[in-house]
């Protein structure tokens, strides 16, 4: 036989437990597709570092190297000291010379900095070489 105390508590609970049904959300439409940066702030979760800022690398090597413009006076010694000057501001020249690499005629002149540092930079001298004539 059935315990008329528990069919009567089942009954009760039936009725106060039940809830009003929650309306469905709406499907929510993107007004736009825009991704949106994140952070977190835990303490276990590290943020990426900064991307190392661009650095101009012209001149460092001779893959890199400054063309000397075919018509520069005076072998492009002129162009060369202003370009360094514009660069890097004061210098000294310490030495240099000229080297091929491939078919291409470089001029590597040795700077000390006004900090200094020293630096080698590479100056492609080809076209200007090549259109050297003697003086008449």
């Amino acid at each position: 036989m059935r315990n008329p105390a528990a069919v009567l508590a089942l009954a009760a609970l039936s009725c106060t437990a039940t809830t009003t049904p929650q309306p469905s959300p709406a499907t929510a439409v993107p007004a736009e597709t825009t991704p949106v940066a994140t952070t977190t702030t835990t303490s276990t979760t590290t943020t990426p570092a900064p991307s190392a800022p661009e650095v101009d690398h012209e001149g460092d090597s001779p893959q890199s190297a400054v063309a000397v413009p075919k018509d520069a006076p005076d072998g492009g010694v002129r162009f060369e000291n202003e370009w360094i000057y514009g660069r890097f501001g004061r210098f000294r020249r310490h030495g240099g010379g000229t080297g091929v690499l491939e078919n291409r005629r470089y001029d590597i002149v040795d700077v000390e900095l006004a900090d200094g540092t020293r630096h080698k930079v590479y100056f492609d001298i080809t076209e200007n070489w090549n259109a050297w004539q003697p003086p008449q």
